[in-house]
């Protein structure tokens, strides 16, 4: 008497599913038309995010400065100096994102939606 503990998988046939094509590696077909916009927005998405960890990373090191320097005024001003750099650096981003946008709207194409290219609609 053999007790079956895993049951036998077999594999489906041809699954349609729309535009998605390919097996494993989970790709979308693009159409020509829209590839200048999904590379657009693919390199405005990956600079944002790393903008962003940059304005974190430098925020907690110059809060780090400021908390650690006993009192001392040249590294207090240094620590201050850091923070408002890292603050700039955040407006610059929030701007170019703006006139990205500005741009694009002009242009006519949607660079400033990272959500279609991740999750695409049939």
């Amino acid at each position: 008497m053999t007790i079956e503990l895993i049951k036998n998988a077999y594999a489906a046939g041809k699954i349609e599913l729309g535009d998605v094509v390919g097996v494993g590696d989970f790709q979308k077909s693009v159409k020509p038309e829209n590839q200048l916009e999904t590379f657009i927005t693919t390199i405005v998405t990956a600079i944002t995010v790393t903008a962003g960890m940059a304005f974190v990373i430098y925020f907690i090191i110059g809060g780090f400065k400021w908390i650690t320097s006993s009192g001392d005024k040249g590294k207090a001003e240094e620590a201050k100096t850091e923070l408002t750099q890292a603050a700039i650096g955040l407006i610059v981003v929030a701007v170019s994102i703006f006139i990205a946008g500005i741009v694009g709207g002009v242009v006519g194409i949607n660079l400033l939606n990272p959500l279609k290219i991740l999750f695409p609609t049939p």
